[in-house]
């Protein structure tokens, strides 16, 4: 049984939970970037938490089934349909030998999770079926999916159409986002003030956005504590000895 993709939308990939283990020879983690609701499309339609899914960015993909199966779609308000009709997000519901299942325009979020019975059985790479497109390692080929490609489907009988998750357990994405932080290693390179203001500032996400990384703009420029440049460092004020930086750190580059 393989899915068809007529349509690959903006960005389509194929994710699971990720392949940890492998950063110190620079292979990231990967997988989906919203893991509950990844692991809740799953559930939804009668696989493991952990079976590879499509992960959506912006806009859906337009999909062919050869078979009936269990889908459902999480994550961002991406509404799908099934030969043009409307189906509930968040649940789980058939698609039968033929049907296409598409999507409506994106009404909140960014990145929407469909699971389908069987999960996505493509070849598992370092223990993980995810996408890493700038090594062009597992995932379908190593990269994005295009119209054309057919992608292999495992073998599940699936969970019964209508089981959901209650709209007061679902993480939906908020306005604005919260994210936590810690001050890091270099914290004491800027002024008390500074610091301040950066908590307080609302950040909006720039054009320069993808699964690597996000530039922030908004916020006030950031003043550093006066200091004499070390030898051989250069004399802008934010530049540091360099060290190793953890998953989701905020960096600030030169001039800013």
């Amino acid at each position: 049984m393989a899915v068809k993709i007529v349509k690959p939308g903006l960005s389509t990939t194929v994710q699971d939970l990720g392949r940890p283990g492998y950063y110190h020879i620079g292979i990231p983690l990967s997988g989906g970037m919203d893991r509950l609701a990844l692991k809740a499309a799953n559930l939804l339609v009668g696989n493991k938490e952990g079976a590879a899914v499509l992960e959506a960015v912006f806009m859906g993909p337009e999909l062919e089934f050869t078979e009936e199966v269990t889908v459902a779609v999480t994550g961002a308000d991406l509404p799908p349909k099934v030969n043009g009709d409307p189906r509930p997000a968040w649940t789980s519901f058939k698609v039968k030998r033929g049907q296409t299942l598409s999507f409506d325009f994106l009404k909140k979020g960014a990145r929407a999770y469909i699971a389908v019975s069987g999960g996505i059985d493509v070849p598992v790479v370092l223990g993980s079926r995810s996408t890493y497109t700038l090594g062009a390692l597992g995932g379908f080929k190593g990269r994005k999916l295009d119209a054309g490609d057919k992608l292999p489907v495992g073998k599940g009988r699936g969970a019964k159409e209508g089981r959901t998750v209650p709209e007061k357990l679902r993480r939906t994405p908020g306005t604005p986002a919260e994210l936590r932080m810690l001050p890091g290693l270099y914290w004491h390179r800027i002024t008390k003030a500074a610091g301040k203001q950066f908590f307080e500032d609302v950040w909006k996400v720039a054009p320069e956005a993808d699964r690597i990384g996000y530039r922030f703009k908004g916020g006030k420029p950031l003043e550093f504590e006066p200091r004499e440049a070390p030898f051989g460092a250069g004399s802008d004020p934010s530049n540091i000895v360099d060290a190793c930086y953890p998953y989701g750190s905020i960096q600030v580059p030169g001039g800013t």
